[in-house]
């Protein structure tokens, strides 16, 4: 039903991570009241809802004249989705030349190290 492929902008980002974290479809006034620290209007915010329905990402229910936005996208599949691209575009596609990047770079600290080998440790 979403479209992992759309790219979600950053300050878009900002207006989904809400929409995931809340259990009840949101309004305009919701997601500005939960925009913590941020000066966005509501008309800036309506921008961005605008933006995300057009991406099909969202969707939106009238309660008269009350627009109530709700995630189609889930913050999992988009996550995993980014993560994907990343990994293609930049390692070509290696999770290993990634980790090996962080390390030649010391990245990764000794508590990094022995998190990861614990992961991987096969039971």
């Amino acid at each position: 039903m979403s479209n992992t492929k759309q790219t979600i902008t950053d300050s878009e980002y900002q207006i989904m991570r809400i929409l995931w974290k809340s259990e009840r479809k949101m309004t305009v006034a919701d997601v500005v009241k939960e925009l913590d620290g941020n000066d966005w209007t509501a008309s800036t915010v309506s921008t961005f809802l605008q933006r995300l329905l057009k991406k099909e990402v969202i969707a939106c229910d009238k309660k008269g004249k009350t627009n109530l936005y709700y995630p189609l996208l889930e913050q999992n599949e988009y996550d995993l989705s980014e993560t994907e691209s990343f990994l293609s575009k930049i390692y070509k596609g290696s999770v290993k030349n990634m980790v090996a990047a962080l390390y030649e770079n010391k990245k990764l600290s000794n508590e990094d190290l022995t998190d990861l080998k614990k992961m991987f440790e096969l039971e």
